[in-house]
């Protein structure tokens, strides 16, 4: 009995975190590793992550992540709800292109697009996007 009253309790704490706002000042992070041949070819798979958080109101920047690089950066504000937070690294002739987007339904998503068109390593990378809250 003491068990599965640890586990409800555990249960409970789960479900009341994930309905709360992220609190003021926690930086988000929507990152994966992801592997590439470094030889990059139009039609290949865009490696992606996607996640759903609920956002308090405010002002946020919001960073790309590859590797050790955090650019490009967009200061944006975004209004309570839950946000679909995706990244994506797509192959392109010659070299990748990283994406992020932030939908809220009825709203207009927002991206933040790399404008730079880049080669990587055959290897193992770090892509993503990072979310800091000014309130």
């Amino acid at each position: 009995m003491g068990r599965f009253a640890a586990v409800a309790a555990a249960a409970t704490a789960v479900v009341t975190l994930a309905g709360t706002p992220a609190s003021a000042g926690d930086i988000a992070l929507n990152t994966r590793s992801v592997w590439v041949d470094g030889a990059p070819r139009q039609g290949q798979d865009e490696a992606c992550t996607t996640r759903s958080m609920y956002l308090a109101s405010g002002n946020h920047t919001w960073t790309q992540i590859l590797d050790g690089y955090r650019w490009p950066t967009r200061d944006l504000y975004l209004a309570m709800g839950t946000y679909t937070w995706k990244d994506c690294l797509r192959p392109e002739e010659g070299h990748y292109k990283q994406y992020s987007l932030l939908y809220k339904p009825g709203s207009e998503t927002a991206y933040l697009v790399d404008p730079s068109e880049f080669g990587l390593d055959k290897g193992t990378h770090t892509i993503g996007s990072l979310l800091n809250p000014h309130f």
